[in-house]
């Protein structure tokens, strides 16, 4: 209490001699006067991982649940082509609630299209664990499938012995992946002794390929290849 009334008593003399005085200039300022910086707050948006992490054995788990599944399409393709062999690996986007958001192949040598159109159908349906620490999340797996011993196996063919009509082809082939925005692809084929392709497979290196197949697949059972001799050949060829 005794502070405050000096304070008091000295503002009211201040002011006393103010009102006698003449009110002094204000002081100029010096060059090294700084005026207060504005201050920003910054804020960090809270950012969500889009892809996150699987349960690896969930995932094994599914993969194998289906397993048998995949099996019978095999078996369906092997009634229409029975040599047909080789290894298959799928990718599968997995949503945020655990359903397929999409599956491609990523590489096959099966060499027919119906077999691989059923084996994605399979993994389309299959519910997968939850993605952790993100939206989405990625699986893959491989196949491999062998036909019984009674099978002849196919010749192996080489892309330089296929002929003319599959060279003048080519062009085609790449503008059905370019039309799809594919990354590079491939095709395994079948082709029988008079020419014509049994089987043809198609594989590429993201989602969109699943788009180019029936493209690519449609222009290479129309080609008549060079007979490869006395039994049925199998190659695989680049689209790029």
């Amino acid at each position: 209490m005794i502070k405050a009334t000096l304070a008091l008593g000295s503002a009211l003399a201040t002011l006393g001699a103010a009102a006698c005085s003449t009110p002094a200039p204000p002081p100029p300022q010096t060059a090294n006067h700084v005026p207060p910086a504005h201050t920003r707050q910054h804020v960090v948006p809270s950012v969500e991982s889009e892809v996150g992490a699987l349960d690896s054995g969930k995932v094994q788990d599914v993969f194998d649940k289906a397993g048998e599944a995949l099996k019978q399409c095999y078996s369906r393709g092997v009634g229409s082509i029975g040599f047909m062999a080789g290894e298959i690996r799928f990718s599968v986007r997995v949503s945020e609630d655990g359903s397929t958001k999409y599956v491609f192949v990523k590489d096959s040598t099966l060499g027919d299209r119906t077999t691989e159109a059923c084996m994605l159908g399979i993994l389309k349906s299959q519910t997968w664990p939850r993605p952790q620490g993100g939206k989405e999340g990625n699986a893959e797996t491989s196949f491999e499938f062998q036909p019984g011993d009674e099978e002849r196996p196919p010749v192996e063919w080489a892309e330089g012995r296929m002929g003319d009509a599959y060279k003048k082809a080519r062009t085609a082939l790449a503008k059905c992946r370019k039309d799809a925005g594919a990354g590079p692809m491939k095709a395994t084929l079948y082709v029988e002794t008079d020419g014509k392709a049994l089987g043809v497979g198609v594989s590429g290196a993201d989602a969109k390929s699943e788009e180019a197949a029936s493209c690519v697949v449609e222009l290479l059972k129309g080609v008549n290849f060079a007979s490869p001799g006395s039994y049925a050949a199998k190659v695989t060829v680049q689209i790029e």
